[in-house]
């Protein structure tokens, strides 16, 4: 796929619903170059953007990727890289506590990345290390992930960056970090003003959950919400275009514009084996539920 012509500054998109900021993730254009799937981003009217940087795109073990080639192609473009999804997929280890200290070597990469793009928010998915035999080892996994998390969150803090932690897709299976609920307990008593949620809303679909309830009960802590689509019943996280799925989007924008939020709104969407078709749907999903509607 070609970039495509640029569209007029009209189609630009930067901020909606009275200035919160509109993203557009990577992962569209997962399989590409990260140069080229910047380029089609800023073609396409996007003005902010999330870096996936898992395996692929600005993961720190990728030596294909150069932070400071991405930080002045990214001006070239008028682009804004907004935040950077730090890497979450490890070989396994049988000891979690190295396992663990993998992770977080990984993540201070991405932090490091994030300051050199000017990024203010690294998105993470809390890393549950260890074997769920018993219920003192379940604890002990909690323990572990959390630990893990202020240490990441303090070393966020000394480089003047939030640190959101996404809810998790688990069905069948008890996970830490699952319910929107124990990741707000955990961040409410942190004693850390960066450290809050990112809100997934296709795996709280994944959960059987409803993305317009978990929002309105915890949005004071949500630092960013990862839009995309879902089925409810279905147990596959799927990265839909908003509007293909179940959430009830018109109830979500309503929460969206209240005065409660002031994080970003981040298109995270899977490209289906189509990136080009996809990408422009969720520009046309963009345009009427944001700009149609009255905002600019």
């Amino acid at each position: 796929m070609s970039a495509p012509d640029k569209y007029n500054e009209t189609d630009k998109v930067d901020t909606v619903l009275g200035g919160r900021q509109l993203v557009y993730s990577t992962t569209n254009f997962i399989k590409y170059p990260l140069e080229q799937a910047l380029r089609l981003i800023a073609a396409g009217g996007f003005r902010n953007v999330e870096i996936w940087g898992n395996v692929k795109h600005l993961d720190p073990r990728n030596e294909k990727e150069d932070a400071a080639a991405t930080a002045s192609l990214s001006r070239e473009l008028g682009l804004n890289v907004a935040s950077i999804h730090a890497p979450f997929t490890l070989e396994h280890d049988s000891d979690p506590g190295s396992r663990t200290a993998q992770w977080e070597k990984l993540v201070v990469g991405s932090m490091e990345h994030a300051v050199l793009l000017g990024a203010h928010t690294v998105v993470v998915h809390p890393l549950v290390s260890g074997t769920d035999d018993s219920e003192q080892a379940y604890n002990s996994i909690i323990e572990r992930a959390q630990s893990s998390l202020l240490r990441l969150a303090d070393q966020a803090g000394s480089r003047g960056l939030n640190l959101a932690i996404e809810n998790m897709p688990a069905h069948r299976i008890r996970r830490w970090g699952r319910e929107v609920s124990e990741l707000f307990e955990f961040v409410q008593g942190s004693g850390r003003d960066n450290l809050g949620i990112c809100l997934d809303t296709g795996h709280v679909v994944f959960n059987n959950g409803d993305p317009v309830l978990e929002f309105e009960l915890f949005s004071e802590r949500i630092f960013s919400v990862h839009m995309n689509d879902n089925i409810w019943g279905m147990h596959m996280d799927l990265h839909l275009v908003p509007g293909t799925g179940s959430v009830q989007w018109p109830a979500f924008r309503q929460l969206l514009a209240s005065e409660r939020f002031g994080g970003m709104i981040v298109l995270e969407l899977d490209s289906r084996g189509r990136p080009g078709s996809i990408f422009e749907e969720a520009r046309k999903f963009t345009r009427e539920f944001f700009i149609d509607g009255g905002d600019e």
